[in-house]
């Protein structure tokens, strides 16, 4: 075993797992909205917020074909999620949000594979990334990569929100903004990523959620600066996972009309055929 192996001990306290239930089964909406907004953020808001990044990512061009790769590989997607401690609805949310339609496919910035790794995120993985061989472009060590780069950033941060988060945005950004946000508030000195200890415990001392960073104004100084409307990832993904959870369906238009998954939503439960995902 080695040492990557031993740090991911730690995550394994709790593992979603998935339960067939009888059909059309109501079950809670994915636990991770309570994990990335917090108690104190009304019901309201958080499904408002949710709701329209599910506009938002269910209208982009390539979301049928993204959907059909995540689909197609549910199963292997799910099986690296447990075993390396990953919240299933995380790795599906964030799957159907980075693919681009295929398995193979290379975003500008470089970025490659079911999970859209970077060259140098895969290769610290221990991916072989050259002008001979791209291990990213095989599904199954692109999906187990991706599942031990979120499982490293929850090691980091100790926090899916922020894992969640350090995927698009880089683990180092996610140190900023924490550092910003608790000298702001706290007149703490965070040491970043190179001490993890200590960033878990401010984050688990202060209840530090996603939504919580991110609506800092000293976290925004930051967040302007980046691209790709990095500051809606984490929304994001809660979207994808709520959409594939129903099925990966429905574009919600104003005038707002809810059919009955919809209205689960807005009642603050999802209706799902047939299984019940914890």
């Amino acid at each position: 075993m080695n040492k990557f192996s031993l740090l991911l001990l730690v995550l394994i306290a709790a593992i979603p797992t998935s339960a067939h239930l009888s059909a059309q089964t109501i079950v809670p909406p994915p636990p991770l909205t309570e994990t990335f907004f917090g108690e104190t953020v009304s019901k309201k808001t958080a499904q408002d917020i949710v709701l329209k990044q599910m506009n938002f990512v269910s209208s982009r061009k390539a979301y049928p074909a993204s959907l059909a790769v995540i689909q197609k590989h549910e199963k292997t997607i799910r099986e690296a999620a447990r075993k390396y401690g990953v919240p299933e609805d995380v790795a599906i949310g964030v799957g159907l949000l980075e693919n681009g339609g295929s398995e193979t496919a290379k975003s500008p910035s470089g970025a490659l594979g079911v999970f859209q790794l970077m060259p140098g995120t895969a290769r610290s993985l221990g991916l072989t990334v050259n002008s001979k061989m791209d291990e990213r472009r095989d599904p199954a060590k692109n999906i187990d990569a991706g599942m031990r780069y979120l499982a490293l950033n929850y090691y980091r941060f100790g926090d899916w929100g922020l894992a969640t988060w350090a995927y698009h945005a880089g683990e180092g950004n996610v140190a900023k903004a924490l550092k910003l946000y608790a000298q702001a508030n706290h007149g703490v000195n965070l040491p970043g990523i190179k001490n993890p200890e200590v960033t878990r415990s401010y984050v688990e001392k202060h209840g530090i959620t996603i939504h919580k960073l991110l609506s800092s104004s000293a976290v925004k100084t930051l967040t302007k600066k980046l691209n790709d409307d990095s500051a809606g990832y984490p929304y994001k993904v809660l979207a994808t996972s709520t959409l594939f959870a129903q099925g990966g369906n429905g574009v919600i238009k104003p005038p707002f009309k809810p059919n009955k998954a919809e209205a689960s939503v807005r009642a603050g439960v999802i209706v799902v055929s047939g299984t019940k995902r914890l």
